[in-house]
């Protein structure tokens, strides 16, 4: 999220949101496409990076971080607060810590690759 274009007064929010919330965008259509494939590439990546952390139950925290990211950007718009973007980066942090064991092997700790 990019927290202060949130409290932009040119800011509407998703894109994607805002077009599939157009009565007008037909079922099966370019919107409804894109949106999908969106949605496919998003719980693509948080599932990724959750399997590679090695969280414990990589789907379920995947679902947790994508409703927390979908969440913080619909908060932040309607209520025009970039602080919602650190807000939800505490809550993030904290589904994080308790779905990866400590045991786990964390980014920081991997030797450098120089």
């Amino acid at each position: 999220m990019q927290g202060l274009s949130f409290s932009d007064p040119v800011f509407h929010g998703c894109a994607l949101v805002s077009a599939n919330a157009n009565a007008n965008a037909p079922l099966g259509g370019a919107v409804k496409e894109v949106s999908a494939e969106y949605r496919t590439w998003l719980h693509a990546l948080f599932r990724n990076l959750a399997e590679q952390a090695g969280a414990k139950e990589p789907k379920g925290l995947t679902r947790q971080l994508v409703l927390l990211y979908d969440g913080e950007d619909i908060s932040a718009w309607l209520d025009r607060d970039p602080s919602a973007e650190t807000t939800a980066r505490a809550v993030a942090q904290a589904l994080v810590d308790a779905a990866i064991p400590a045991s786990a092997t964390r980014p920081e700790d991997l030797p450098s690759q120089r």
